[in-house]
């Protein structure tokens, strides 16, 4: 990785190169100021860990679901594919796109028609009172 080579093992937010790269940041006035980051080897070292736990403790828990919850994931499950087997076992269907509704109502608005019902108000008001 010297010299600006990638390092194709790298999975994640965890930069490949060694070099900086640029941040753009807007500025209280709306403008937009440029600078160039450099973290050191050691923070570079706590991000490469943290992200390491992180990959560990997904991997647990897609492992868990799959064993115990008898979840269909795949076998290298995203968080979108979590949220949508947790949608399914809730009654929720999540289509491609991201939309959502409801198992029943598509299927109940379909083979249902609407049949208007006359509500019939009544004009006998009783009243009772008890004096004492």
């Amino acid at each position: 990785m010297e010299g600006g080579e990638v390092d194709l093992n790298c999975k994640g937010c965890i930069k490949g190169t060694r070099g900086p790269w640029i941040v753009r940041r807007r500025g209280k006035d709306g403008v937009v100021m440029t600078s160039l980051r450099r973290p050191s080897e050691w923070e570079r070292e706590k991000n490469r860990k943290r992200e390491q736990r992180r990959r560990m403790v997904a991997t647990k828990i897609f492992a868990g679901l799959r064993a115990h919850g008898n979840y269909s994931l795949p076998k290298n499950a995203d968080q979108n594919d979590i949220l949508k087997a947790l949608c399914e076992e809730a009654g929720w269907h999540v289509e491609d796109d991201g939309t959502i509704y409801r198992k029943d109502v598509k299927r109940t608005i379909q083979s249902t028609t609407v049949v208007p019902v006359k509500d019939e108000l009544s004009t006998n008001l009783t009243l009772s009172f008890k004096y004492m």
